[in-house]
């Protein structure tokens, strides 16, 4: 495979993307790959070519450490690439060169990966010098929408850590993500290579004595790596023979020096500037542990060169540590100057053997990030990116509408064209257009999408005839297919921003709806739980009510009272509080209201409801039994009803029954 890398920083520079970049390029060459890197060099017009390397132009910004940006077009050096017969292009950055890369890309229809090494939303602050608020805001959705936009340009982002991923999701990015930890040559970091002379001198270079105990941070000297906090840690330690070496160079350095003079710390923090990066190996091994306060990393070369060089290391919590940090084990965690200050003296007074053991432990735990690994999973990313391009689909239609687009997309392994509902917000931000290029994942992507639109329209129909639950809206959406948990979270925070979907303000009107109809608090809780509302929620309003259970018991049975007809007093009494109970009310409250309410009825009024009852028995039997069978049956209904067999008999006594008796 013919790979061209692309990147504003390679060496001589020393750093971690440099770092990656220059082992991934190794490893590929190694395994038969044909590898070009197109990155820049501090000069106005002349781009040169050094063997496989091709550097453009570029304006070094000395106020960023020296990084060199160049312009995002460059005539000559396109053609220089098209020359090369690239299968796949491989973007390690987001402006300059990689800009250049993505038009590229797209002249000579070539596929393209981007790696995402750094967040830059933690160094807004190069921009944002006078620290405004409003500022910080406005870079760091700056950040986030300009990584969407250029990670979608690709067919597929890798990214070097699970944090790093949760960030570009976080964006809103679309294309597939690969999470591949950057691979290192512990060949190069081996301890057998340690050269007693080498390190000798370069202990002298810094005046560092045998019994010195080293502590090195390695790696940019600036803000976002917090290097301050490691200084202050300093002026805690009492053991004078620790020494704090910085290995690097920075826009930090001149202010860490002062810094590290105020504390009184001039002999026992050293500052070494940059340094070359074949040289780095040298710092590592003349360390006896590594620390750094950053938490700015996507994944922390630094971290994982210091523990194959057997240094335990130190660090503040972070996710991309979580594998390589065992407490007491590979290093330590810190929070503040005076945590690190005791965790170094807690592990210098542990005996030789122990922490010969912890540097043993760190090496191993270095092992899984083998470069050759790293290497074969990259290119089985290129593999997958290019199948995706192949697999593209093209925009042959395109016809709008009042609220949406319609699209149709073609590929030519696929028989039927597809077509795709797409939002105007869509259709714009994704600049849309006929015979544009549609990866798979997007063309998905659009399908998901049409899906939440669809869902979307049915939600709003359905609360437009009447207020429903958010539990309702979601049983709604179950029904929809190709939708995700995520989409539907999206579709119920869209219409709830939107005020189409407010559970509290509907338990109100439901509460408010069953108070009126003498509702126990019970049974509107119960009611509104089938809802989806929570008890707790339901609770609260309820107490904002006055009026209790007690004084809609007493309501609802006098309700309850006046409406039975044709049974005892004793029956209808039993009927009350049995349906209260059923609706909720407790029985004490039950019983209370029956008290309260008192229902006494006249000779004349049981005496109707009798003769009633016995009428309709006789209706119903008189048919089917005669004689004493029909009596008996009678008898028994209007017991069923609460009536006594002395009141019954007296009610029947007058009645023609052809000489039967009651039995």
């Amino acid at each position: 495979m013919r790979i061209g890398l692309f990147t504003d920083t390679y060496t001589p520079d020393v750093n971690g993307v440099v770092s990656s970049i220059v082992t991934l390029q190794k490893e590929l060459e190694a395994h038969g790959h044909t590898v070009f890197v197109i990155t820049n060099h501090k000069a106005f017009l002349s781009t040169q070519r050094e063997g496989n390397v091709l550097r453009l132009p570029g304006l070094e910004l000395k106020w960023l450490y020296g990084y060199k940006l160049s312009t995002p077009y460059h005539f000559s050096a396109k053609e220089e690439i098209r020359k090369m017969n690239l299968d796949i292009i491989h973007v390690h950055t987001e402006f300059g060169v990689g800009l250049f890369a993505r038009i590229v890309a797209h002249s000579l229809d070539l596929p393209m990966v981007s790696t995402y090494h750094t967040m830059y939303e933690d160094y807004t602050h190069y921009i944002n010098k006078f620290e405004i608020e409003e500022v910080d805001k406005l870079t760091k959705r700056f950040a986030s929408n300009y990584s969407r936009m250029l990670s979608d340009s690709c067919q597929g982002v890798i990214a070097p850590s699970d944090k790093t991923k949760e960030a570009l999701l976080r964006y809103g990015i679309h294309a597939p993500i690969y999470v591949i930890p950057t691979g290192l040559s512990l060949k190069r970091f081996d301890p057998a290579l340690y050269d007693e002379v080498r390190i000798r001198k370069l202990k002298e270079r810094y005046a560092i004595k045998e019994e010195d105990r080293i502590v090195a941070y390695v790696g940019r000297v600036a803000k976002e790596k917090s290097i301050d906090l490691l200084i202050e840690a300093f002026a805690y330690v009492e053991d004078a023979s620790m020494k704090l070496l910085i290995v690097g160079g920075g826009p930090q350095l001149e202010e860490l020096k002062a810094r590290a003079a105020q504390l009184q710390l001039e002999e026992r923090v050293i500052f070494t500037d940059r340094i070359a990066n074949e040289e780095i190996v040298d710092y590592y091994f003349m360390a006896d542990v590594f620390v750094s306060a950053s938490l700015t990393e996507t994944q922390g070369m630094t971290f994982v060169e210091a523990l194959a060089c057997r240094l335990p290391v130190f660090a503040r919590p972070d996710e991309p540590l979580e594998d390589l940090i065992d407490e007491g084990e590979s290093g330590y965690y810190f929070h503040t100057p005076q945590d690190l200050a005791q965790a170094l003296e807690k592990h210098f007074a542990l005996p030789s053997e122990k922490r010969e053991a912890m540097g043993e432990y760190a090496r191993a735990k270095a092992k899984k990030y083998d470069s050759e690994l790293f290497a074969a999973k990259v290119v089985s990313v290129y593999y997958q990116a290019i199948e995706d391009y192949e697999n593209a689909y093209r925009i042959t239609k395109v016809k709008a509408y009042d609220d949406y687009v319609k699209i149709t997309v073609e590929n030519d392994k696929d028989d039927v064209p597809v077509k795709l509902l797409i939002s105007l917000d869509d259709y714009f931000d994704y600049k849309l257009r006929k015979d544009m290029r549609l990866d798979r994942f997007m063309v998905e992507e659009f399908k998901r999408k049409e899906a939440i639109w669809k869902a979307h329209r049915l939600c709003i129909k359905k609360l437009r005839s009447k207020d429903r639950t958010t539990k309702e809206i979601l049983t709604a959406l179950a029904y929809v297919e190709g939708l995700e948990e995520r989409d539907k979270e999206l579709i119920i925070a869209d219409l709830e921003g939107k005020g189409y979907l407010n559970d509290e303000a509907y338990a109100k009107e439901m509460i408010e709806k069953l108070q009126a109809n003498m509702t126990s608090k019970q049974k509107i809780i119960r009611v509104l739980m089938k809802k989806g509302i929570d008890r707790e929620l339901t609770e609260s309003l309820l107490g904002q009510y006055e009026g209790d259970d007690a004084m809609k018991a007493y309501e609802r049975a006098k309700q309850l009272y006046a409406g039975m007809r044709g049974k005892s007093l004793e029956l209808k009494k039993q009927e009350v509080i049995r349906k209260l109970v059923g609706e909720g009310f407790s029985l004490s409250d039950a019983k209370d209201a029956l008290v309260r309410l008192n229902p006494q009825a006249d000779e004349e009024e049981q005496s109707d409801a009798l003769k009633q009852t016995i009428r309709k028995a006789v209706r119903m039997y008189q048919r089917k039994y005669q004689g004493n069978e029909r009596k008996n049956r009678v008898v028994r209904y209007c017991m069923s009803k609460g009536f006594s067999l002395e009141e019954i008999k007296g009610g029947i006594a007058g009645m023609e029954w052809e000489d039967e008796t009651i039995e």
